[in-house]
């Protein structure tokens, strides 16, 4: 695989889970470099909050990757231009930046949907696009899958998803230990996702 990957996605927001995902591929070196490129507000996610504070959140979250000395590097050009972002879109506008086919981070569970995706009909994404699978522990992997070019990684991390975090702010309930100190205090100091 190459050696550097693409971590596309909502963060909303960014979780100790996402921080954890990049420290152990890069420590356990399956990549040397990645990529952390946030979307732009899509239509079928629910934001609760401004485009300007998903912004400075992201900036603030890449941050706090580079203040660990992680080989990061931080991608705004979806997350400032707002349209519905495909899978092939983002790999060809890092095919034509970076020059080659970068790998791309998924979560398990896009396993099985990947096939089923209409702007997925020439089998691309499921065998040509280079993929990391995380593993989440409540997923069963299906016996058979119709697939190339992936790994899966199993980084033993406490899991922990975005949407989880908004209902616990929403309930006023501590979220000290899955959020990343600097993300906890944006949110705070901002009264998001309240």
């Amino acid at each position: 695989m190459n050696s550097i990957a693409i971590y596309w996605g909502a963060f909303n927001p960014p979780t100790i889970w996402h921080f954890e995902v990049i420290n152990k591929l890069l420590t356990k070196k399956i990549v040397e470099k990645i990529i952390f490129s946030p979307d732009w507000q899509r239509k079928d996610k629910d934001y609760k909050i401004s485009s300007e504070d998903r912004i400075k959140m992201m900036q603030v979250f890449f941050e706090e990757l580079r203040n660990k000395w992680l080989n990061v590097d931080f991608e705004d050009y979806f997350l400032k231009n707002p349209w519905n972002t495909t899978t092939m879109e983002v790999e060809n506008y890092f095919k034509d930046k970076l020059w080659f086919q970068a790998t791309h981070i998924f979560w398990i569970d896009t396993i099985t949907n990947m096939p089923n995706r209409v702007w997925n009909e020439n089998k691309y994404i499921e065998n040509k696009l280079k993929k990391i699978f995380i593993n989440r522990k409540w997923f069963l992997l299906p016996k058979e899958i119709d697939m190339q070019n992936y790994q899966i990684f199993d980084l033993d991390i406490l899991e922990i998803s975005s949407t989880t975090v908004r209902e616990m702010i929403k309930n006023k309930m501590r979220v000290d230990h899955i959020l990343t100190p600097k993300i906890r205090d944006y949110i705070e100091e901002n009264w998001l996702y309240i």
